[in-house]
């Protein structure tokens, strides 16, 4: 049987609004085993509808999460934007009359506006790339569509409407900037998620649930910031052990084109906005941050604070959200995706389709979770962070062997390691699966590549087990002077101070000793080479 094909799809849409269409729409497909991706043209029309279509369906919603949640379940001034906004006449509300708002009239501009998304979408201009594209998919593979816009208004709209997600039963959408780049991040070795919870101000709702699905992960060293100061979270964001995943629950909000999170419940300094802490979040960023989830109020504007520091990916609340469904999201969400080893993006379609089952009482709850997505860097999946592949590959070789793979087949390829990776249990099956999704140009090239990076010999099982029961043990002297003679041999005599300095921080295996020691180490090649020396 042939392996399972990875696709992603790129729309660009180019300059333009819905008030004037898009002349150009760029759309890519990215597919693996080819190393460049098919590109088609199209157009868009105007459609000023989907803009009043939206403004109506916003004020609904807000206007129906408070009379049906509360109001201690969403943000404090959600009410106050619910006038001076105009309502579409085909509901047949009138303003003097919006208390009287009835579910009925939601989910009639609920399917009002899925369905102008739709016939948009099937417009002329776009309806033969549309055609073109899904000539070349099944509904059999798992596919990334990413929407390539910086345009607010396209980014509240519920792109996972659109009935192409209905057939393809794999798929998940995603926003992302159209100017993008991968930055540089530090390659630890790990077998725990590393994530930093912050649980913010908490006036009106209840974190607890997060709290304890957060204590639930077996594979996460989970750092607990309940109602920080701005200087603790700043010293948290700049811990050089860096962060694999952030989390965010409490009240936040967009401002602009900025978001702002509500750390406390102090009378003043009791919130601040991404720029504030912009410094201590390309920091984390550089130090292996990859994940961001603010499972919090209207969350756009955070997230495109955050994409501009290039962090790989960040799942928001589009709009104001009631406490029982964000705290259902992050339930399912963590179960897919931490448990059943899910990818991200299955893992939040999941999620979002888990909520449907709330919407009697919570409606538009599944219209609320949003990827937002940086396409030059992979979506992370819960086995790379959380296992260092059992010893078949070390984290660096990983980061090697993916490098080799975006020369030959471009941004599909982390999409297809990490598949791979899931499925493999030794280097040798590992190369053979990735090869089988090559031409035989690209698999000679890879084969040739991978001969050079991977130069470390397999390890047997029972070599494996050893290693692990060895990594394990308890510090002892021997290993403390063994240690210290390598770091010596690396940095000099200041290496006893940073032997101590570990020591006293808390109780250490041999491995979280040496990744500690490594850390504090002045580049990554340094650190790697400290590692191999003292663990083998």
């Amino acid at each position: 049987m042939p392996p399972p094909t990875l696709k992603a799809v790129v729309i660009n849409l180019g300059d333009g609004d819905l008030n004037s269409g898009f002349p150009r729409v760029t759309v890519q497909l990215w597919v693996s085993g080819y190393s460049r991706p098919q590109q088609f043209i199209g157009s868009l029309p105007a459609a000023p509808i989907l803009a009043e279509l939206y403004s109506n369906w916003q004020l609904i919603y807000k206007h129906l999460c408070n009379r049906m949640a509360s109001m201690k379940d969403i943000r404090r001034q959600s009410v106050a934007q619910l006038v001076e906004v105009d309502v579409d006449d085909e509901l047949e509300i009138e303003l003097e009359g919006i208390t009287n708002i009835s579910q009925d009239s939601f989910n009639q501009v609920c399917y009002q506006l899925e369905q102008n998304i739709n016939a948009w979408l099937h417009s002329p201009g776009f309806l033969n790339v549309d055609r073109q594209v899904r000539a070349r998919l099944d509904s059999s593979s798992e596919i990334h569509v990413m929407i390539e816009t910086n345009n607010d208004l396209l980014r509240h709209l519920p792109w996972h409407c659109w009935q192409f997600f209905g057939d393809y039963p794999q798929a998940e959408p995603a926003l992302s900037q159209p100017e993008y780049q991968r930055e540089g991040q530090a390659k630890r070795e790990t077998t725990k998620v590393r994530l930093l919870a912050i649980l913010g101000s908490s006036k009106g709702i209840d974190l607890k649930a997060e709290q304890r699905f957060l204590q639930d992960l077996q594979e996460a060293k989970t750092e607990f910031l309940v109602n920080p100061s701005y200087e603790q979270l700043n010293q948290q964001l700049r811990n050089t052990q860096g962060w694999d995943i952030l989390f965010f629950a409490g009240h936040s909000q967009t401002e602009g084109e900025t978001g702002r999170i509500y750390l406390n419940e102090n009378p003043t300094n009791n919130s601040l906005t991404i720029e504030q802490l912009q410094e201590a979040l390309k920091v984390a960023i550089a130090n292996g941050l990859k994940l961001a989830i603010f499972n919090s109020c209207d969350g756009l504007g955070l997230a495109n604070s955050l994409e501009k520091l290039h962090i790989p990916t960040v799942i928001v609340m589009r709009e104001p959200v009631p406490n029982r469904v964000a705290q259902e999201f992050f339930r399912h969400f963590l179960s897919a995706f931490a448990f059943e080893r899910l990818s991200l993006y299955r893992a939040v379609r999941y999620a979002r389709q888990e909520l449907k089952r709330l919407e009697a009482d919570f409606p538009g709850a599944s219209w609320l979770p949003t990827i937002c997505q940086n396409p030059a860097v992979e979506p992370p999946i819960w086995l790379n962070i959380a296992e260092p592949l059992h010893f078949v590959l070390t984290s660096s070789q990983i980061y090697e062997l993916e490098k080799v793979l975006l020369d030959l087949i471009g941004p599909i390829a982390p999409i297809l390691l990490q598949n791979v990776l899931a499925q493999v249990g030794n280097r040798r099956e590992l190369i053979e699966q990735l090869k089988r999704h090559l031409s035989p140009s690209q698999q000679e090239k890879f084969q040739q590549q991978v001969n050079l990076e991977l130069t470390q010999p397999l390890l047997k099982l029972e070599d494996r087990v050893e290693m692990l029961i060895d990594q394990y043990q308890v510090l002892d002297e021997n290993f403390i002077r063994q240690c210290e003679q390598a770091l010596t041999q690396a940095i000099g005599p200041i290496a006893h101070i940073l032997i101590q300095q570990t020591l006293s921080s808390g109780e250490h295996s041999r491995v979280t000793f040496v990744e500690s020691l490594a850390a504090k180490l002045p580049n990554p090649q340094l650190a790697l080479a400290f590692k191999q020396q003292v663990l083998g």
